[in-house]
Parts: C-alpha cells; structure tokens; sequence
C-alpha cells in the first residue's frame, strides 16, 4: 500500500459561530483512525475583515481542505452560485481557489 502524503486542514470561523475544537477533534479521530496524516489549522476572523482574508490572507496559505463556519440565520446561503458575488461567496471561491 502506498504511503499517504500528509494533508493540511483550514478549520476557518467567522466572528467564532461555531467552536472549532469540536471539528478540530473529529478530524484526529478520523485522522487516527484512517491513518490520513492530517495537520489542523484554525482561523478565526471578524466579518469585517473578510475582504482582507480573502484577497490576502487566503491566497498564501498551503492547504489541502478547508472547512469554513458561517452565520446560517439566511433561509439559504447562495455560496457557489455563479452570480453570488457578495457575503460568504467570497470566501468560498478565495477556498476553493486554494484548494482546487
């Protein structure tokens, strides 16, 4: 069986919605028991600063996965839609981008 490369998680919060220690934990346990070799990184950003994460931040960061958490009080969040150009349709194509 081939060796796995290791890969590199983004747990990403905006203005800390959700705890990431809780995801945090559920991927070493998947990692543990799957033997993925994953390494966990955490940033948490204010809403205000998500242009400045996406147009900076985001683009110089080596990662395979990114998870991102969002405020979900909107009936639908239109994210990968192609005319959604505005609010968390930013950071998710800055991901996506990233991550291929």
């Amino acid at each position: 069986m081939a060796e796995r490369s290791s890969q590199k998680v983004y747990l990403f919060n905006c203005d800390k919605t959700y705890n990431l220690d809780v995801v945090e934990k559920f991927l070493l346990e998947v990692d543990e028991k799957h033997g993925l070799d994953i390494s966990i990184e955490k940033l948490n950003f204010r809403l205000n600063s998500m242009a400045e994460i996406c147009e900076n931040i985001i683009p110089q960061l080596q990662m395979d996965i990114a998870t991102f958490v969002v405020h979900a009080h909107e009936s639908r969040l239109s994210i990968n839609e192609e005319n959604a150009g505005i609010g968390y349709a930013k950071i998710y194509r800055a991901l996506l981008e990233v991550t291929g």
